[in-house]
């Protein structure tokens, strides 16, 4: 045969096929299906049932799906980073407002919490810019709170309460969500010091009143048991309570603070209202006129809190009154700590210190205001002051006085029910 041997030229149909088929072939390479499937579509129609034609068409499937897969993809990956973007927006203006209002667990803890949602903003300079500060903040602000709170555990040891109160709160303005904490802490202080400072004066009948206009009538009263301030409230006990609620500070105090060396001497310059606000903060009331003189009076009828007469010693005077002054003339008047041990003579058949003289104390019951256009209430005075003469000392003597006038001789203490 004249043509053995020698190679036989395809068909011009076999060789678009081949081109067809490389044609598909380096469009799915190129991962570029649509031309992949037109090409494998012409050389369909040219050989059917050609065996390449179902690993190409799968392989085009396949690569379109992927390819779907890695835009859905890529689509939820644009969704996610604008919702973080959006969402890390509104958290960094949060934080910054709790950050502001030294709320450190809260700033921190949400942080945490988007890091856990969102890991890659940990490579995010701008989460780190707003972590650090908070992170040094908290660190400084949890070292102060710490201290105060230390130095309000020293001044509790030392029965210091009202210090002890003054310092916790003071804490409690460095951490804020240590609330509980320093509530609790000054609820155990508040305990201590009502068993320390307190006097039980027990449902006994006492004869109450005098002689005197507005001491009258002479009577016998059976109060139910109650509870009264051992002493008059200090300085330092309101020092607790202008901490804690930023009432006004009396005027005598300097930048806030009791004059050193006066903190156990009774608060004064203090008006009805002012002395009301800290008995309710106390957890205690003032008491009504009738509960002082009692407890001052006991149930033997005594004209003074320590007996029937002003002076058993010359030398020796049981409060702080003008004439105690008068006598002492190297002093300056003014008044003095309520445990002073000058005085401890003075002391109430119940127990109780410095309810004559001192100062004047503030006593819920009301008194008819005289000459008053409209007529309003003043509230009665017990106890009388460094100012005042013995004769005011008596347990009967009255004093009308307005609610609204603080005065230098005039403080308070404070009742409580028993429950």
């Amino acid at each position: 045969d004249p043509g053995a041997g020698t190679p036989v030229s395809p068909t011009p149909a076999a060789a678009e096929f081949d081109a067809r088929l490389k044609e598909a072939r380096a469009a799915i390479e190129g991962k570029k299906w649509d031309d992949a499937a037109t090409a494998l579509g012409a050389a369909r129609k040219l050989r059917a049932d050609a065996p390449e034609l179902k690993g190409l068409e799968d392989a085009i499937a396949e690569g379109r799906k992927k390819e779907e897969a890695e835009r859905a993809e890529t689509a939820r990956k644009a969704d996610l980073r604008r919702k973080q973007d959006r969402e890390w927006a509104a958290l960094k203006e949060k934080v910054e407002k709790q950050r502001e209002q030294n709320l450190w667990d809260a700033g921190l803890g949400a942080l945490d919490t988007f890091a856990k949602e969102y890991p890659d903003i940990l490579n995010d300079e701008d989460y780190g810019r707003t972590l650090r500060p908070i992170q040094a903040l908290q660190k400084e602000a949890d070292g102060y709170f710490k201290k105060d709170l230390a130095a309000a555990e020293k001044h509790f040891a030392e029965k210091r309460f009202g210090q002890a109160i003054a310092a916790a709160e003071t804490a409690i303005k460095w951490y804020p969500e240590r609330h509980p904490v320093v509530r609790e802490f000054q609820g155990r202080v508040r305990e201590a010091q009502s068993a320390a400072t307190m006097v039980r004066v027990p449902s006994t009948a006492c004869w109450i009143g005098g002689e005197g206009a507005d001491e009258k009538p002479v009577r016998q009263v059976k109060l139910p048991a109650f509870l009264i301030d051992k002493y008059e409230v200090t300085n330092e006990d309101y020092l607790g309570f202008v901490v804690a609620t930023s009432r006004e500070a009396p005027p005598y105090w300097d930048r806030g603070r009791p004059p050193k060396g006066r903190e156990r001497h009774p608060v004064v310059f203090i008006t009805y209202a002012d002395a009301e606000a800290y008995a309710s903060w106390a957890g205690k009331r003032l008491p009504t006129a009738e509960e002082w003189e009692v407890a001052a009076r006991g149930p033997d009828k005594r004209e003074f809190p320590w007996g029937n007469v002003f002076l058993e010693k010359e030398d020796r005077f049981p409060c702080n009154c003008l004439e105690y002054w008068q006598v002492n003339k190297s002093l300056s008047p003014g008044t003095t700590p309520v445990d002073e041990k000058a005085f401890d003579n003075g002391e109430s058949a119940f127990g109780v210190y410095g309810m004559g003289g001192n100062v004047w104390e503030w006593t819920s019951t009301a008194a008819p205001a005289k000459g008053t256009r409209p007529p309003g209430e003043f509230r009665i005075l017990k106890g009388g002051s460094f100012m005042t003469p013995q004769k005011s000392t008596r347990c009967a003597n009255v004093y009308a006085e307005d609610p609204r006038l603080p005065h230098p001789d005039v403080g308070f203490r404070c009742a409580r029910d028993i429950k």
